[in-house]
């Protein structure tokens, strides 16, 4: 397996992985596969902006994806992890482990890492807490109306005393 950075021009790859990520999962995520399966090129183009976009790969055949947010409200040493998933046949194969650590290796400077889990969302809520990641207390709701909220998770450093 490897792990690499998508460029601008690799937008369809990114359309292609979040979309069978969000039918895939769709209770995982607060878009829908049918808005955003309706965005133009350009709008693909646009999330590369304040994002860095990792996708493992195995041959060809890309097994997940996640983003690397920058806020520019925020520190520069903060990101934001979104859009995470892995393909079911590989997870708890330490795929998200690694794009964590591509992650690291990519922004060394990064001190926090910090990522918003949907409230009831127990199997993501379980997997980050085994990366590490802790409950910041915060949570918000969602601007849907629909009463769900998310959970705030942070991650001093991506695995903090571990030396390769």
């Amino acid at each position: 397996m490897i792990v690499e950075a998508l460029a601008v021009d690799d937008w369809e790859i990114l359309r292609d992985v979040r979309l069978r990520a969000l039918k895939d999962s769709p209770a995982a995520y607060i878009s829908t596969y049918e808005e955003v399966a309706s965005w133009t090129e350009s709008q693909w183009r646009d999330c590369f902006a304040t994002a860095v976009w990792v996708v493992p790969r195995i041959g060809r055949r890309i097994i997940g994806v996640a983003c690397s947010l920058r806020d520019d409200e925020r520190p520069v040493n903060e990101r934001y992890l979104e859009s995470v998933w892995v393909e079911r046949g590989h997870r708890r194969t330490g795929v998200l482990r690694a794009i964590l650590r591509y992650l690291a290796e990519l922004e060394p400077d990064v001190e926090d890492w910090f990522l918003w889990v949907l409230d009831g969302n127990a199997e993501a809520r379980a997997v980050y807490e085994r990366l590490g990641f802790e409950p910041t207390g915060e949570s918000q709701p969602l601007a849907d109306a629909s009463g769900r909220a998310e959970v705030r998770f942070r991650l001093k450093t991506l695995y903090p005393g571990e030396s390769d």
